[in-house]
């Protein structure tokens, strides 16, 4: 298959789900882009309804770094997308540590990418005289992503309890775990 970002979302869905080993990585990774997609829409639209100068620099700053975020992560998707096959190849060639290492990296970096966006949106909400309701659902979405990523990389450090692996990404895992800690998605949105 090509690219997984290269299909409709009917046509990824039915890959994923049609697939021999689970794709639980390109998952992740998409759907955080579809998060981080939906919040830099609400920045977006917020952009000319800006007071001053100041908050409209601001704010078309964070829905460019969105923009960065959600183009990186519709590349790990497509990355994680090939991962199993890279895998396969560097344990036949008898290198499967750097392909354990490739798929503890690749939730590493969309843990960090989802929980940057979210941030980001956090600290937008005062700037949005629109789609507030709307960047709720994005920051809920990208710290389920966040998390969903966090289980990943946990589930890669189970299945290969590798000492040379667990010292590298157990502190990338904690890591992660505390700035989690930094995401405050709200619990509903009727007071």
């Amino acid at each position: 298959m090509k690219n997984v970002t290269e299909s409709n979302i009917r046509q990824l869905s039915a890959h994923i789900s049609g697939q021999h080993h689970a794709m639980a990585g390109a998952a992740i990774a998409a759907s955080a882009a579809l998060a981080c997609s939906l919040g830099q829409a609400c920045v977006q639209i917020n952009i000319p309804r800006q007071e001053d100068d100041v908050r409209r620099a601001t704010v078309t700053q964070t829905a460019a770094r969105l923009d960065v975020i959600r183009q990186r992560l519709l590349q790990l998707a497509d990355e994680d997308g090939a991962a199993i096959a890279t895998f396969a190849a560097l344990r036949s060639a008898g290198r499967e540590l750097s392909g354990q290492e490739l798929l503890c990296q690749l939730p590493v970096d969309m843990g960090h990418l989802a929980i940057e966006a979210a941030v980001l949106l956090q600290q937008a909400r005062p700037l949005l005289y629109q789609q507030q309701d709307d960047l709720e659902m994005a920051i809920r979405l990208l710290d389920g992503s966040a998390r969903a990523a966090l289980l990943l990389l946990d589930s890669n450090l189970r299945i290969w309890p590798d000492p040379e692996l667990l010292a590298q990404y157990e502190p990338a895992l904690a890591n992660l775990r505390t700035d989690a800690r930094n995401l405050h998605p709200v619990a509903h949105i009727r007071p």
